[in-house]
């Protein structure tokens, strides 16, 4: 177990809206994570293990004594003591944290660190790997991308957002970064390994969920959502492809190389096209700037698809989907015969976003998920509906097979010359990534 350098309680300033709120903080690993209370489900984190001492400092705040802030690359966070000595403690123990974090030198990693186990995916970007770490045996995910792709299609800021996106954020329903490093032509993301199966492949075997199966799932992401949005994050492509089951039950979200980070406010905007099709809102095919609004439509559309096998407005044809998507009605099936899950739905389908259901707080509120106790389920504490048969970490019969007999290799033989001029080298500076109980 990690050691815990603090815990107690402080006052926060919020991000959004600055009002002060106490909460319960634990300081362990380099890492402050909050709580509402000591026993209450986490709210967030703030990484201050890549932190200077002089970004750990006594602030001052109008009419507050004892406050110190954190300046950290995403926002300056505020917290209050109930004394002077309690902050005096806190500034200590946190810039303590930096020292044990930096003490030991610089260590590093790389792909001769891992057994190469299977081949679990496969795609433009590159590959997908099962591996186990040779000093600990512990099984992981290897997403390997080769870095003239990268450049060739134009995907460096989304590699840089998914990397910083994986880097800073923790939560039990979004998958971990667990190390990044790079080679003279490769990127190496190496993350959980996964292995109940993709939320498409269940769908796809079952064609549809039972309701209590769907609320479930449905809740679990209303809280990956939830921390996303509060960490700045939209989305962008929540799909049943891209939300995998752990051996346990538990969804996990993965793949944040379209996501868009920074978008501190409820009503910030950004106006990129992007996404999958089929859970696409109407405001980003109108081209307009969008919020994180957009993401409860893509959950509306998935709640829906996993009700009744398909979603709302979906149609073979892209073109006549995107207008369905724009102008049609929705349209329920009689199987969907409860009031508060036609409810929800059209909540979450409305196609003005000022108007959706598009804020978690009311979200949970709804009797649709009456049933759900969110501090229990945020600790895993609700019984799941639904166990992948599964045995051990290094099982993969959910992967599919036309991956898992593949060749086991790092070197894609199709691609002649991945060489990159020593001008873009450059540009994947400080993509390598280590825990702080680690260097």
């Amino acid at each position: 177990m990690a050691d815990i350098f603090k815990s107690g309680c402080l006052t926060k300033e919020g991000g959004n809206f600055k009002t002060w709120h106490k909460r319960w903080f634990v300081l362990k690993d380099g890492v402050i994570f909050y709580s509402k209370k000591q026993d209450s489900g986490e709210l967030g984190v703030v990484r201050v293990s890549n932190l200077l001492p002089e970004n750990i400092q006594i602030s001052s705040r109008k009419g507050k004594k004892y406050v110190f802030e954190v300046i950290t690359p995403q926002r300056t966070y505020f917290f209050q003591a109930a004394t002077e000595k309690e902050m005096e403690d806190w500034l200590t123990c946190i810039r303590q944290s930096l020292n044990v974090s930096n003490k030991a030198g610089p260590k590093t990693i790389s792909v001769v660190d891992f057994d190469l186990l299977s081949v679990i995916g496969k795609g433009s970007f590159g590959k997908v790997l099962q591996v186990r770490k040779k000093d600990s045996g512990r099984i992981y995910a290897m997403k390997v991308l080769n870095k003239k792709n990268i450049l060739e299609n134009r995907e460096l800021e989304h590699t840089k957002t998914e990397k910083s996106i994986l880097q800073k954020l923790a939560h039990p329903f979004l998958v971990n970064l667990i190390y990044s490093f790079h080679t003279a032509d490769k990127l190496y993301f190496v993350m959980d390994f996964i292995n109940g199966g993709e939320l498409f492949y269940h769908l796809q075997k079952e064609q549809k969920f039972t309701p209590d199966r769907v609320r479930f799932y449905c809740a679990e992401i209303v809280l990956g959502i939830e921390y996303l949005h509060n960490s700045g994050v939209i989305y962008r492509d929540l799909k049943p492809e891209n939300i995998l089951l752990t051996d346990e039950g538990h969804i996990i979200l993965t793949d944040f190389g379209i996501s868009k980070e920074g978008l501190e406010a409820d009503d910030a905007r950004t106006a990129t096209f992007c996404g999958t099709p089929e859970y696409l809102a109407p405001e980003v095919l109108q081209g307009k700037g969008y919020t994180k609004a957009i993401d409860w439509w893509s959950f509306g559309t998935l709640m829906f698809e996993m009700l009744t096998g398909l979603p709302p407005f979906y149609s073979q044809d892209v073109q006549q989907m995107y207008f369905k998507i724009m102008h049609a009605k929705l349209e329920f099936p009689d199987t969907l015969d409860q009031d508060h899950t036609r409810s929800i739905l059209n909540g979450l389908l409305e196609r003005d976003p000022s108007k959706r259901l598009a804020d978690a707080k009311f979200i949970k509120r709804h009797p649709y998920f009456e049933s759900i106790d969110w501090d229990k389920l945020l600790r895993k504490e609700i019984p799941v509906p639904y166990i992948p048969p599964v045995k051990g970490q290094t099982d993969t019969s959910m992967v599919d097979p036309t991956f898992t007999s593949e060749r086991i290799t790092i070197h894609d033989p199709s691609t002649s010359s991945s060489a990159i001029s020593p001008e873009n080298q450059k540009k994947f500076e400080g993509f390598t990534f280590m825990p702080e109980n680690e260097k």
